[in-house]
């Protein structure tokens, strides 16, 4: 990982493992889009008391290093910038079984539970998710996702950053949008108790919300 300064102005453009294997069979990318965020940017360095005026408020933001580009979303643009229609007057934010804005989302599987938990979406202020969710799961042998749910490809930046925390089992899984509400998770074998944070984001708006997942040791006959 590095930093880009602000003494040039530079576009920097990572491409993700369908990019290169489009180029690698001669094939033009054909980019039709694009996605802006904020992420990295501290707004609390806005400065209305500058002693140089106003033109100079938010030098302090525009002074801060880039993070480089990473191939993932799941990973680096979290906060999208959009644009929603003139009637919307709240941000869109997502639900996890009910839990909204400022309530942690967590659940305690204990042995008492089903093997297999349904976790309902929603993402508010939005009439439907049309592009789709993305999971990130930090360890894919604790549970077995299923439904509409399916691994999406990882390279790059992004597994490397992975390998070197030593995340082996970590996936990002994908789903279309306006035909998913909830996620179907089985309960894999747990030696010990364990405790597995589950990201949910929404691909059209950048929105996203964690899950607290804490698995008591499963099956009971496990020593």
């Amino acid at each position: 990982m590095g930093y880009l300064d602000n003494s040039t102005i530079v576009v920097d453009a990572v491409l993700t493992k369908q990019g290169r294997k489009l180029l690698a069979l001669g094939q033009g990318l054909n980019i039709s889009y694009f996605t802006l965020t904020d992420t990295g940017v501290d707004y609390s360095l806005w400065n209305p008391d500058h002693p140089s005026g106003s033109a100079y408020y938010g030098e302090a933001i525009e002074n801060l290093p880039n993070l480089e580009a990473l191939p993932n979303s799941a990973y680096f643009m979290r906060n999208n910038l959009l644009s929603l229609n003139r009637e919307v007057k709240s941000m869109p934010y997502v639900t996890l079984d009910g839990f909204g804005i400022g309530q942690a989302a967590s659940h305690n599987w204990d042995l008492g539970n089903t093997d297999t938990l349904i976790i309902s979406i929603i993402l508010e202020n939005v009439t439907t998710e049309e592009i789709g969710w993305q999971m990130v799961v930090p360890d894919s042998s604790l549970i077995t996702v299923g439904g509409n749910w399916t691994p999406s490809s990882i390279g790059g930046n992004v597994q490397q950053y992975l390998n070197e925390q030593e995340i082996a089992n970590a996936v990002v899984y994908e789903a279309p949008g306006s035909a998913v509400t909830t996620v179907t998770i089985n309960r894999n074998n747990t030696a010990t108790t364990r405790t597995l944070i589950l990201t949910f984001i929404s691909k059209s708006t950048g929105a996203y919300k964690h899950y607290n997942l804490t698995l008591a040791r499963y099956p009971l006959s496990q020593v």
